[in-house]
């Protein structure tokens, strides 16, 4: 290939504003040739690392000339007689690459703030080695969600399984284990309770039931009871939640279990979650309060005959169940505007800002999923890439 490189030259006097040395000098090299032999792992901060073996590098310039401006000009462009730039370049700059690559890398941020409301952090650092096989370059990324400024075990997130890819055929896969996103189900049931305000319902029955179970209208919060499970199958990707709904400031309130779908995407640089309305039912027992009803026989019943006695038991269960499915679509609603709301809808990839993945394709197996698609290069978002 040929090399041409410009250089800004500026010199002043100590302390003063006084230029001695100001110009231009272009470099003009042609016929250079490199061989380098890169390999890659991952240093204690889980940064990328890269060596460059001395014995597996060679970068040589057939002949080199440079072009310069300026007082000091003429000085510098004699300098290429004496073939000090091509001994330059070809012996110094191999030793080089190594210390200043490294040296870029150390600085790339691997921890991510990707929901700045409840300050969710995505810790994308390797997990292992960089692994070169005949038609890829396999790299692994930690993929923990967390709580910004609060400490998480990983172990007692719900592990998943390894990611295996069978296919070649496109130009990057990315392999999502039940880990990540348990990691981030762990995230938000360690971010807190969040509130939601209930509307007054109208409509007689819907009113009717609204008071008989005291869902009286003002602020509520909803709160995970345990971190909720996430799973993937081969048909989809579900998650199960245990919370509690009560009024702001009250004791009374209800504990139901919920079972969503999520539908995933991926668009340029983003994961998107979408999720499906939740099926719930409410837990057997309460928090506490009025909320308990037992089903048993007294003797208070012994003047009334036995079928009377069935019919009243009969109407007080389709009364119970009634007012229960009422509870039951009525927090389903609720919980699920606002955990759509809440929840991180979007995560983004860890690429160079210039690409993006496109024609993305899901496929999902036990424990884990993994997209295909291929990469676009846009040069234009290179000032946004940090590195």
């Amino acid at each position: 290939m040929k090399l041409s490189i410009e250089i800004q030259r500026e010199a002043k006097v100590p302390f003063t504003q006084i230029k001695i040395i100001e110009g231009t000098t272009t470099l003009t090299a042609e016929g250079v040739t490199a061989t380098i032999t890169v390999r890659m792992n991952q240093n204690p901060q889980g940064h990328l690392n890269v060596e460059i073996p001395r014995d597996n590098c060679t970068i040589k310039a057939d002949t080199i000339r440079t072009t310069s401006s300026g007082l000091t000009g003429f000085l510098l462009d004699s300098l290429q007689y004496f073939r000090l730039y091509l001994y330059l370049f070809n012996d110094k700059i191999c030793p080089a690459l190594q210390p200043m690559i490294n040296n870029k890398l150390k600085d790339l941020p691997m921890m991510s703030t990707v929901y700045e409301d409840h300050q969710l952090d995505l810790d994308y650092s390797l997990s292992s080695d960089i692994e070169v096989t005949s038609s890829s370059l396999d790299i692994s990324f930690k993929g923990l969600l967390s709580v910004h400024g609060k400490a998480v075990d990983p172990g007692s997130i719900r592990p998943g399984r390894e990611p295996v890819f069978t296919e070649t055929n496109k130009m990057v896969y990315v392999g999502i284990s039940e880990f990540f996103f348990n990691g981030a189900a762990m995230a938000i049931y360690k971010s807190g309770p969040f509130e939601f305000n209930v509307p007054e319902m109208e409509g007689l029955l819907v009113g009717l039931g609204q008071k008989i179970m005291e869902i009286k209208p003002g602020p509520w919060t909803a709160e995970l009871i345990e971190a909720p499970i996430i799973e993937i199958s081969n048909d989809d990707l579900s998650a199960t939640a245990y919370f509690k709904a009560q009024r702001k400031a009250k004791l009374n309130g209800f504990l139901m279990t919920c079972r969503f779908k999520m539908d995933i995407e991926f668009k340029e640089r983003l994961l998107i979650m979408n999720i499906q309305e939740p099926k719930c039912k409410e837990k057997a027992g309460k928090i506490k309060g009025k909320f308990l009803v037992r089903r048993q026989c007294s003797n208070r019943f012994t003047s009334i005959s036995l079928y009377q006695q069935i019919f009243i038991i009969i109407i007080i269960i389709i009364i119970i169940t009634c007012v229960s499915l009422f509870v039951q679509a009525f927090l389903v609603n609720v919980f699920h505007e606002r955990i759509t709301k809440s929840l991180v809808k979007e995560i983004p990839i860890p690429l160079p800002a210039e690409l993006s993945l496109i024609n993305a394709t899901n496929q999902f197996e036990e424990g884990y999923l993994v997209v295909g698609g291929s990469l676009t290069f846009n040069p234009q978002n290179s000032s946004n890439a940090g590195g």
